[in-house]
């Protein structure tokens, strides 16, 4: 359906274009009777009653000039008639024909009317008759006719094309504009996103150097745990070589052993760590590593990991409190 309203629409505006330029060309054809001649042809539109009933009025007449030389007496022809400054259309049979010159002739009509071959527009027998057509003609040739038709809608169709091309190169400015705005908006986006990719990339390392240090915290504090561990094994070490001590010298002297045993029970918690402390003191600093060398080797890896998750979660206490 588009295409043949297309179609339509197209073929409309190339017959419209077609018969503006048609009229266009006659009325700069007209010569001075207002008739419209295309070289030996004149376009006689019939308006006047003059030439009924032979000719109806609305009818337009095609007329043919002939050589002046073939026209003879007995011919029905068409001329100009003019009477007080105005001109009309008449025919009529010739009943004399005189030669003045080689280009000029004077014809006489019944009624002895004489007019010069210059008035002469042609014979009868040459003629076309298009029905109708005279009227469409003489409205198209008006004032009036081709201003309403031909020049106002030339103006309108010149607006609306200078209006169109406005309009487009509006929206071509609208549009390089927008293009403009929108390069400017992606490009403080993407700066935007950088911004904040950089930030959440500071963001991140930032985390993984507390975390390293943090961790390396631990590793510290884990350090100190296991010297600390060592150092309580080591006087647990030094209570137990301290206990074998005892148990060899109870040995050594079985007769003793009753008397010391009642000693011990008596002897409190407090003399007990004295004695141990005591002992530590007389032991040099060799015999101390090698005590500490075998707790630390008496020990499992689960006491290990035990001991360090237990360091690790009293720093986190500590941080959060």
């Amino acid at each position: 359906m588009k295409k043949i309203c297309n179609f339509v629409k197209n073929s409309i505006i190339f017959i419209y274009i077609l018969l503006i330029i048609f009229v266009t060309i006659c009325l700069l054809s007209y010569n001075d009777y207002k008739i419209t001649v295309f070289g030996d042809k004149s376009l006689i539109p019939i308006i006047d009653e003059n030439l009924e009933p032979d000719y109806t009025i609305g009818d337009l007449v095609i007329v043919e000039k002939s050589k002046l030389s073939k026209v003879q007496e007995g011919d029905i022809v068409f001329f100009y008639r003019t009477f007080a400054g105005e001109a009309t259309i008449n025919y009529a049979k010739l009943t004399g024909v005189e030669r003045v010159t080689d280009t000029e002739y004077t014809f006489t009509v019944e009624g002895d009317y004489k007019f010069s071959s210059t008035y002469y527009i042609g014979n009868v027998d040459s003629i076309v008759i298009i029905p109708k057509v005279g009227y469409v003609l003489t409205i198209l040739e008006s004032k009036w006719g081709f201003l309403f038709l031909g020049v106002f809608p030339s103006l309108v169709a010149f607006l609306y094309t200078l209006y169109s091309i406005v309009a487009e190169v509006r929206y071509n400015t609208d549009e390089s504009d927008e293009e403009e705005s929108d390069n400017k908006k992606e490009k403080q986006t993407k700066k935007v996103k950088e911004e904040k990719v950089q930030e959440e990339k500071e963001n991140i390392e930032k985390p993984e150097n507390t975390e390293q240090k943090e961790e390396s915290k631990l590793e510290k504090n884990v350090e100190e745990v296991i010297k600390e561990n060592k150092e309580e094994k080591n006087e647990k070490e030094d209570t137990k070589i301290e206990e074998k001590i005892e148990t060899d010298e109870i040995k050594e002297q079985p007769k003793e052993e009753t008397q010391k045993e009642n000693k011990m029970k008596n002897i409190t918690a407090e003399q007990k760590k004295a004695l141990v402390e005591a002992k530590l003191k007389s032991m040099t600093e060799e015999q101390k590593k090698a005590l500490l060398e075998a707790k630390l080797k008496s020990m499992t890896d689960e006491e290990k990991r035990a001991l360090i998750e237990a360091k690790k979660k009293k720093l986190e206490e500590q941080k959060n409190k």
